[in-house]
């Protein structure tokens, strides 16, 4: 069991993405300190994965599935990349009625690749791949998330990030049966043993906000655009 808010103290280092509170509310922080006033937080913000033994980091936050032998992963939720495109690209475009079809359309893709990029989804009849190409590339979600959401393209993205723009309507699913797995959302210790008050304390509190987000998932359905 975890100790009372007057035993946690000190500070915490977490290490996540550097998009993390774009979905992980400021608000969660303050009502964390709120209930916890002897913590201090210290966010280190990087896609680069940190060293959590050499950046002495007390927590931190994945996604994937890759696991290190050394550090301890417990899975907060199993999550997925969805398509999504913004309502004015669909407009202007139209919406891909098959995955091929995705081969005609501008997609946003992860920077480091020449040419035509290979997605890999698993759909009504297994697994497919198509290749995309486009003309913006990224090397960051949440850079490719706002291109998405100017109308640059199709983009292929963690579902946890996409929440809140889908359920506003700023951006709609394309081609919503298929998905690529291997977006788990993961919380990371550098040991089981000894785990800080102050630590467990936010782990806790930060799981169930991240599992809130999931639950509260209420993606609205496709809007037909014309073809082109």
């Amino acid at each position: 069991l975890l100790g009372g808010s007057h035993t946690a103290s000190g500070l915490v280092r977490i290490a996540a993405p550097a998009d993390f509170l774009d979905f992980f509310r400021i608000e969660w922080v303050t009502q964390f300190l709120g209930q916890h006033p002897k913590v201090r937080l210290d966010f280190v913000l990087n896609d680069a994965r940190a060293d959590m033994i050499a950046e002495a980091i007390d927590v931190a936050f994945r996604g994937g599935s890759d696991q290190e032998p050394q550090l301890v992963f417990r899975q907060i939720s199993a999550q997925s990349f969805k398509l999504v495109a913004s309502p004015a690209y669909v407009e202007s475009r139209g919406m891909p009625e098959t995955l091929q079809a995705l081969g005609g359309h501008d997609c946003l893709t992860a920077s480091g690749h020449q040419g035509l990029v290979t997605w890999a989804l698993q759909g009504p009849a297994g697994s497919e791949e198509v290749k995309v190409t486009g003309s913006f590339s990224a090397n960051s979600a949440r850079i490719l998330l706002k291109s998405c959401l100017s109308g640059l393209g199709v983009a292929l993205l963690p579902s946890m990030l996409l929440v809140p723009d889908i359920t506003a309507g700023r951006l709609v699913q394309v081609l919503p049966e298929y998905r690529r797995e291997g977006a788990d959302l993961n919380v990371v210790l550098p040991s089981s043993q000894q785990i800080p008050t102050a630590v467990s304390a936010f782990v806790e509190f930060a799981t169930e906000k991240l599992r809130s987000i999931v639950e509260q998932q209420s993606p609205k359905p496709a809007v037909r655009g014309r073809r082109r």
